[in-house]
């Protein structure tokens, strides 16, 4: 069960959005398109072929690309679409005692 656990973890994760550690597993020509996007809140497929140096057809190809992955949200308007970054939320895995401790206290004051 081991394999199916892992890939559970990975779609979950891929459901969530993007963390900055996954910038580090990306290939470097997203990982450039995906800091894009981050510094500028969004991009457009024309925006993302000037800054990647490639065609408006291989710059959508990125782009949808990381749709896919679950990296970016696509926003269709009237001039073309638009992609946004969809980031992913850190959940603690265990939270502190000390937090318990200091609920309780608060409880029986």
């Amino acid at each position: 069960m081991g394999i199916f656990d892992s890939l559970g973890k990975k779609i979950k994760t891929q459901e969530e959005g993007i963390r900055v550690s996954d910038l580090l597993e990306l290939p470097r020509t997203m990982r450039t398109l995906m800091n894009r996007v981050i510094r500028d809140k969004e991009i457009t497929v024309e925006a993302a072929a000037e800054h990647v140096d490639e065609t408006p057809e291989k710059a959508k190809e990125l782009l949808d690309t990381l749709v896919e992955k679950g990296y970016l949200l696509r926003e269709e308007q009237e001039s073309g679409p638009i992609y946004r970054v969809y980031y992913g939320r850190t959940h603690p895995s265990e939270i502190p005692g000390s937090l318990w401790a200091a609920l309780e206290e608060k409880l029986e004051d």
